[in-house]
């Protein structure tokens, strides 16, 4: 409940941006109520990458320590085209550039919430709210908060209640993601990336026994989003990568095509949308997770500054919004290179790519972006 001496806030979804929203407010005093649709709270996929903007988040919460033992370590990370040639290639050995379970940071988020006194409440869907700071449950209940978190995915009900979206676009990719057993092959803590035409496999040890897979094609292709996976399909197009989508369980995977949202504005009143809900995007810089919990913590930092909820909210969303759109906007655009690129034009592809990632003001960029708009060194 509301107190004059304790700000309280209503939070819709009990996924990674939600549950380290409740954290980052706990941790400030708040109090906190999380509503998770699904029965349980549970995260459905892999594998992540966390990048500098994320693991400062983490570090700040508390959540880093106890991850790092269970995380991997990424030192270098490479794409190769379709004759094995290296088009991109970052050494990231002095970077916070990490893998982990997704359902690993689950637990640990889960676990830090409820340390800091929030009251997770399942089988709770949401139906909207109201931008005064109000959470409307489908049972017709209404919850008057201080700050309403809309952290409820790309199909947002708090964010389409307001009408903030401008569009949810389902793009023409889609992507299986699993885990294999770790083998010798990855030994060494390194990301790749393989293209052939307009497929994709990219890999990653994730903890000390798992390796991180990800397969992408085109949504046209059946073939490409058939489970269990089609192995055999895969090889025809990676036969240099045997050793390991041999590994392939065929009971595991998930599809899930790869969507893209457009907003007007994250927040309207004291309301705010947060992770898939304002800016999910294709994974291709690996930063999904990563904005989502590096913009819950500057959230925190701007209520931190002010003593308006509101002005808080216009000033998070004026700093951290453009660097959001930037990120979401390359990785959108990385995604139309390697899936939309007309096939007898591959060699203009890789030239294009390769002069991209050696010309020093663009490498630069890159850097940056996938690093979600941090500098190197700032969570070192």
């Amino acid at each position: 409940m509301m107190t004059a001496s304790k700000p309280h806030a209503e939070i819709a979804g009990g996924g990674i941006a939600g549950l380290t929203m409740a954290c980052v407010l706990g941790k400030r005093g708040w109090s906190v109520r999380l509503h998770e649709r699904g029965s349980e709270l549970r995260e459905i996929g892999a594998g992540l990458f966390l990048k500098e903007n994320g693991i400062l988040a983490l570090k700040e919460i508390g959540a880093f320590t106890r991850l790092e033992p269970c995380m991997v370590r990424i030192k270098e990370g490479k794409v190769f085209n379709e004759k094995k040639r290296v088009l991109l290639h970052r050494i990231t050995e002095l970077e916070q550039n990490y893998t982990v379970l997704r359902g690993e940071l689950h637990r640990v988020l889960v676990k830090i919430a409820t340390e800091l006194g929030t009251e997770i409440i399942t089988s709770s869907p949401v139906a909207g709210a109201e931008s005064e700071g109000t959470l409307i449950l489908e049972s017709g209940q209404r919850l008057k908060a201080d700050l309403v978190i809309g952290a409820d995915g790309h199909r947002s009900r708090v964010r389409d209640s307001l009408n903030l979206a401008t569009s949810l676009r389902v793009l023409r990719e889609g992507a299986i993601r699993l885990l294999v057993t770790r083998s010798e092959r990855e030994a060494y803590p390194m990301q790749q990336e393989h293209w052939c035409g307009r497929y994709r496999v990219g890999f990653a040890p994730c903890s000390p026994t798992e390796v991180y897979i990800f397969l992408m094609g085109p949504l046209d292709d059946p073939m490409a989003a058939a489970l269990p996976v089609n192995r055999e399909f895969w090889l025809r197009h990676f036969p240099h990568l045997e050793p390991l989508l041999r590994r392939i369980d065929n009971a595991e995977g998930t599809h899930q095509p790869l969507v893209m949202v457009d907003v007007r504005a994250w927040r309207t009143g004291r309301v705010a949308i947060l992770g898939d809900a304002a800016h999910a995007q294709p994974p291709n810089l690996g930063q999904g997770a990563g904005l989502a919990i590096a913009n819950a913590m500057a959230l925190g930092e701007h209520l931190d500054a002010v003593s308006s909820v509101d002005d808080a909210l216009a000033n998070w969303e004026a700093a951290r919004r453009p660097v959001s759109e930037l990120v979401k906007t390359w990785s959108y655009r990385y995604g139309q290179i390697t899936g939309e690129w007309p096939l007898f034009a591959l060699p203009l592809r890789s030239a294009l790519v390769w002069t991209l990632g050696h010309m020093p003001v663009t490498a630069k960029r890159w850097a940056w972006l996938w690093r979600g708009g941090m500098e190197r060194g700032l969570c070192a």
